[in-house]
């Protein structure tokens, strides 16, 4: 019973430790300098579409990875499959167009550099060291 307890409690403790480990980026234009955890619902779940300076939001996923998974816990609070399923309503409804996906960290940066008004998230070790020269790190309030 104690072996239990103990996998269970580093569990936890690993899998919390790998949650901080995302982190928000955008393109160097947008005007957020920060943003709280229910503003990156609303945009991630494309009810917020405009920045503050009017700016069209290009929101920007990684497809099926651990860190697109430890993203939806950390900030969504969704399973993988709660955020299919809300995507395929959406589609079906008409009242939206899931984000723009893709497969690697590495083309995930390169879109947000090169896209006015993108974000998107990525794990610290998939951040080069010159990352805030090509794009800007959201603090998270």
């Amino acid at each position: 019973m104690k072996k239990i307890i103990v996998g269970l409690l580093a569990m936890v403790a690993f899998s919390s430790a790998a949650y901080a480990d995302v982190i928000i980026i955008a393109n160097k234009d947008v005007p957020e300098n920060t943003l709280s955890r229910k503003e990156i619902k609303e945009i991630f779940f494309g009810k917020r579409v405009q920045w503050s300076d009017h700016r069209k939001i290009h929101v920007t996923t990684l497809k099926d990875t651990v860190i697109h998974k430890m993203f939806l816990k950390q900030y969504l609070n969704k399973s993988h499959a709660k955020w299919k399923s809300y995507w395929k309503r959406m589609i079906f409804t008409g009242r939206g167009v899931p984000p723009k996906s893709v497969r690697t960290e590495a083309e995930l940066i390169e879109y947000i550099a090169e896209t006015k008004g993108a974000v998107g998230y990525v794990s610290s070790e998939g951040i080069p060291d010159d990352s805030e020269t090509i794009v800007k790190i959201i603090k998270v309030r």
